[in-house]
């Protein structure tokens, strides 16, 4: 999810072929794609959306729904440093810095859902 067309354009180039993303650009948009079936495996929330104050809620959601996927956060405001220590503290919160190193968004997703070990340049879980 993306307020960014440039953000959004840079994630569907590294996740497909191989992943199925379902883009929203409002956390009211989100919402309705969390009563698919199958659930959404993973969500990855970028921070910086337009209504970024309904993040707080949004996420509140998910674990009222217990939403089992990880949630992977995205910001500009991140420093990877502070990115790597929310992911190092939670099983189900992952956070990366945007802009990202090519490729990084897809190791990261591969490595949230159990696919791959995280590289040790990412510094999580």
């Amino acid at each position: 999810m993306a307020d960014d067309a440039g953000l959004r354009e840079t994630a569907r180039r590294e996740l497909t072929p191989g992943f199925e993303l379902l883009p929203a650009n409002t956390f009211a948009l989100a919402l309705p794609l969390l009563d698919l079936e199958p659930a959404p495996t993973a969500i990855i929330v970028d921070l910086g959306l337009a209504d970024a104050k309904g993040a707080a809620d949004f996420l509140s959601t998910l674990v009222e729904r217990d939403y089992p996927g990880p949630r992977i956060l995205l910001s500009r405001k991140f420093r990877p440093a502070e990115a790597s220590t929310l992911s190092q503290s939670s099983i189900i919160h992952f956070a990366l810095a945007t802009p990202w190193a090519a490729g990084e968004l897809r190791v990261f997703v591969e490595a949230a859902l159990g696919f791959r070990p995280f590289p040790s340049s990412l510094q999580a879980i």
